[in-house]
Order: C-alpha cells, then sequence, then structure tokens
C-alpha cells in the first residue's frame, strides 16, 4: 500500500499507474480519478529563483549566475526582469 496522500483530494487510496518520460512515478487516484505524479518541481524552481536573486544581489554576474544555476542566460534576465 501506498502511504503518499493524492496532490489532489488528500486520499490514501491511489495505486502506480506507469512512468512519465522523464522517468517519474505516475499514480492514480482511486477516489477523485486524478492521475498523474504527487510531486511537483515547483519547490525546486523557487529555490532555484530564489539563489540566483541573491547571487545577483551579491554582484555575481549574469553569466556567472546562469553556469551556477544550470539555466541559461535568457532565463536569468526573464527572471531578474520579473522580480
Amino acid at each position: 500500500m501506498i502511504t503518499l496522500p493524492c496532490r489532489k483530494c488528500g486520499s490514501s487510496d491511489i495505486a502506480k499507474n506507469g512512468h512519465t518520460k522523464a522517468g517519474t512515478q505516475k499514480y492514480y487516484c482511486k477516489s477523485c480519478g486524478f492521475s498523474g505524479s504527487l510531486t511537483t518541481k515547483d519547490d525546486e524552481r523557487a529555490e532555484r529563483r530564489e539563489l540566483g536573486e541573491k547571487l545577483h544581489l551579491g554582484r555575481v554576474s549574469q553569466r556567472g549566475i546562469a553556469r551556477l544555476l544550470g539555466m541559461s542566460r535568457n532565463t536569468i534576465l526573464t527572471m531578474l526582469k520579473k522580480k
């Protein structure tokens, strides 16, 4: 039995349902019918964005930030403009 809760309804009545193209395990909720992975990369993206902003405030070049975070320079520019 899987102990992770459903991302949509919070039910623990879920079953494995294959893998994504990236290799992440997919699940199917028997209560609400949701099908997908239970974890998202939103937290990881938020941490990277926050680190990029801190590096920018620390006067690291945009190219240096791009190298450290493994992002393109255009992504760094867009991220900093949104801030």
